[in-house]
């Protein structure tokens, strides 16, 4: 048994070999940005002073995503779930949240369009117990989109309006957030698209403690980008769902 002497709560200490957190990665087709990615990513987490581990989880790549990742599993703690189907980036996170055995997890996409570089201010509030989630956002000061046009913010920030009646923070559609393990496992029934942190906000909604830090969100650089109509229509199903269940649920909040 290692013991880490890091200052964070009991739940924190370790078994040697088992990972403290996780970060799950869901990929489709993203060849040109796996090694980009673990080139960043892995000296962030060697720094942790938890044993940290990547998990990515593959929805059915027809390109050398897999490969790629498997390369990989020699010169750090790299590990790869494929799946046959591709069933969402809400379905391929779920996936890897129940595959990990980790207390805590960061989600991030393998684009990135978010940057590594922030993960450790994103669990040190966590891991200290002073919030249940934590949000790399746009949205808040400091964050920003260098790449993006002005026409393309002012959509982000309308497809952003009708998630906020749900939840009470500033950005909860970036998609690079970190959180207990147990958040996602105990969702109810599958969620649609990819908006698994809405998710999240939605079904805990005032019972979550939540920060929101800056991220400066980038634009990919190689492979294709994943918004598209079905996705969107996936979005607006989601939000529907959402309001229903709201609606459900009021009766027995009177």
């Amino acid at each position: 048994m290692v013991a880490v002497n890091d200052g964070f709560s009991g739940e924190v200490q370790r078994a040697e070999g088992r990972a403290v957190v996780t970060v799950i990665v869901p990929t489709l087709n993203e060849e040109g940005n796996v090694d980009l990615l673990l080139q960043r990513l892995l000296p962030v987490l060697a720094r942790c002073p938890l044993f940290c581990d990547v998990l990515f989880v593959d929805s059915a790549s027809a390109d050398r995503t897999c490969d790629k990742v498997l390369s990989w599993r020699e010169r750090g703690p790299v590990r790869l779930l494929c799946r046959d189907i591709n069933t969402g980036l809400a379905g391929a996170v779920l996936a890897g949240a129940v595959a990990s055995e980790a207390p805590w997890v960061v989600v991030m996409d393998a684009d990135l369009s978010h940057p590594p570089e922030k993960i450790p201010e994103l669990l040190e509030p966590l891991l200290h117990g002073r919030c249940d989630m934590v949000l790399g956002s746009r949205y808040v000061a400091g964050g920003s989109m260098p790449d993006w046009p002005l026409a393309r913010k002012l959509s982000s920030r309308l497809a952003t309006l009708p998630a906020l009646f749900f939840c009470d923070v500033k950005d909860p559609l970036a998609g690079f957030f970190a959180l207990r393990r147990e958040l996602l496992i105990s969702l109810p029934g599958p969620v649609p698209g990819f908006k698994i942190a809405l998710a999240v906000l939605a079904e805990y909604h005032r019972r979550l403690r939540v920060m929101e830090v800056p991220i400066e969100f980038r634009d990919r650089d190689y492979g294709e980008s994943k918004m598209t109509r079905r996705v969107v229509w996936q979005y607006l199903q989601q939000l529907a769902g959402l309001a229903w269940r709201r609606l459900a649920r009021r009766p027995a909040m009177l």
